[in-house]
């Protein structure tokens, strides 16, 4: 396509190499096996895959952008967006599969990044995996609230305007891509070992025999 449709007619375009829509195009088909992308049918597993994959995305668009400078303007939004869709879910995921061991159980029904942290401090208070030497959850923990402060609702990446067409207030004007990167790294190298901490407890519970009252 050229670089500037004035100097064009629309019969000149359609001649050229690109792609038109057609009728009988369909979004979601499994024509090509060889490209396909298998979709969870079972829960646990497509929370997995929607967790990594979120990070996963955003990792990659910022390799994009880092590599061309013209693109970091577009893909910044979709970045900060699947970072903290990514930090949402793993939130979340840990308070669903771990939350019987404080009594506590993950909410759906809401976006608000300080209330699931709030529920995953109880957590961790209630199997004993705080310390006072421990920095990586009150690092993590001011992160979470960076997010959300900046975005409360999970839509100040999603959206040009709130639901009522105010504007998003934000103090930012510029974000290092690179940065925000490599902090989110270390947040999955975090809640990773927390999980595995989280894991070995449920091991030990499911191996301790039950006992009948006298």
């Amino acid at each position: 396509m050229r670089s500037h449709m004035g100097t064009s007619s629309f019969t000149d375009l359609l001649e050229e190499d690109f792609r038109w829509p057609a009728i009988g195009d369909k979004l979601f088909s499994a024509e090509h096996p060889t490209y396909g992308a298998f979709l969870s049918r079972h829960t646990e597993e497509r929370l997995y895959h929607l967790t990594g994959g979120y990070k996963l995305a955003s990792d990659l668009l910022v390799e994009q952008a880092e590599a061309q400078a013209w693109r970091r303007r577009k893909l910044v939004y979709p970045i900060v967006f699947c970072y903290r869709h990514y930090l949402e879910l793993t939130l979340k995921s840990v308070l669903q599969q771990y939350g019987p061991l404080g009594d506590l159980t993950s909410s759906w029904t809401h976006h608000r990044l300080e209330d699931l942290w709030r529920d995953y401090r109880k957590l961790l208070g209630a199997v004993g995996g705080e310390t006072s030497e421990d920095q990586g959850t009150g690092a993590v923990e001011q992160c979470v609230a960076e997010f959300a402060k900046i975005d409360s609702t999970s839509d100040a990446f999603r959206y040009p305007t709130r639901r009522r067409g105010q504007p998003f207030s934000t103090e930012l004007e510029m974000l290092d891509l690179i940065s925000l990167r490599d902090t989110m790294q270390g947040i999955e190298n975090y809640f990773l070992a927390v999980e595995g901490f989280l894991d070995s407890l449920t091991e030990v519970g499911s191996l301790i025999p039950e006992v009948d009252s006298p």
